[in-house]
């Protein structure tokens, strides 16, 4: 059973305010530690909210505080260029948290949250829920410290990742994406249901939308990368060798 079908499972559904932030963990399952009793405890506290495609969880400016956790779909979070257009910091899926205002103490968000999925199921938590949640299910306390700990390993290797080549941050994205949202419905093949405009791919691996485009027409040639927005068919072991080839190429 999914995250989500056991919280809604042992509560009502019902609206939620909202408000947040920036910042973000991504693939952190941390529900996995966590009982059913553990969840309905969590949902009497912060009960979760539905929201539709391409609605907003909140914008760059609103006040801040919340931390959210993503139980269901996907949250697209990014920010307005200095030029006007949209720079995505990065995609949320299940078991993500994201809302920088809540571990800072900034007074406003810094980015805009939006609902990139058909339908997601968000449980926002402000600073006292989140203080009478500890209280209740302790473990979350502890799990929370413990992915924590485990991002600043991650957070250095993509610094590093950003003196790549191009096309080897666009591959890195794709490969991230598949792992994490993907379907392997063969040896090494993910079907990736996910709206992503090749801008926005782009923009998460820090290159132009031009740069994209032509890597993943190069891919699709390749039958590395089939498909197009919202449904690619990504060849994982592909990618992989792809990369290591590039690797070696900026060596010599």
């Amino acid at each position: 059973m999914t995250l989500t079908q056991r919280l809604l499972s042992l509560m009502r559904l019902r609206p939620a305010p909202v408000p947040g932030g920036v910042w973000h963990l991504t693939g952190t399952r941390w529900s996995a530690g966590l009982t059913d009793e553990d969840m309905q405890q969590i949902g009497a506290v912060c009960p979760p909210r539905p929201y539709r495609k391409g609605e907003r969880i909140y914008h760059a400016g609103d006040p801040g505080g919340t931390l959210y956790i993503l139980l269901d779909g996907h949250v697209k979070l990014s920010r307005t260029s200095v030029l006007g257009g949209e720079s995505v910091i990065t995609v949320c899926g299940p078991d993500d948290f994201f809302g920088e205002s809540f571990l800072t103490e900034m007074a406003t968000t810094q980015a805009d949250a939006t609902c990139l999925s058909d339908r997601a199921v968000i449980c926002p938590i402000t600073r006292e829920q989140f203080l009478e949640i500890t209280r209740r299910v302790p473990t979350v306390a502890i799990l929370l410290a413990s992915i924590l700990a485990t991002r600043v390993h991650e957070l250095q290797t993509r610094l590093e990742s950003l003196s790549q080549p191009v096309q080897v941050r666009l591959a890195q994205v794709m490969l991230d994406l598949a792992s994490r949202f993907g379907q392997e419905t063969e040896a090494g093949i993910y079907d990736l249901h996910l709206e992503l405009r090749h801008e926005e791919i782009a923009s998460l691996a820090r290159a132009s939308r031009v740069s994209a485009t032509q890597a993943i027409s190069a891919w699709r040639a390749q039958e590395l990368v089939l498909g197009t927005r919202g449904h690619y068919r990504v060849n994982v072991i592909g990618l992989e060798h792809l990369i290591e080839e590039l690797q070696l190429d900026a060596l010599q």
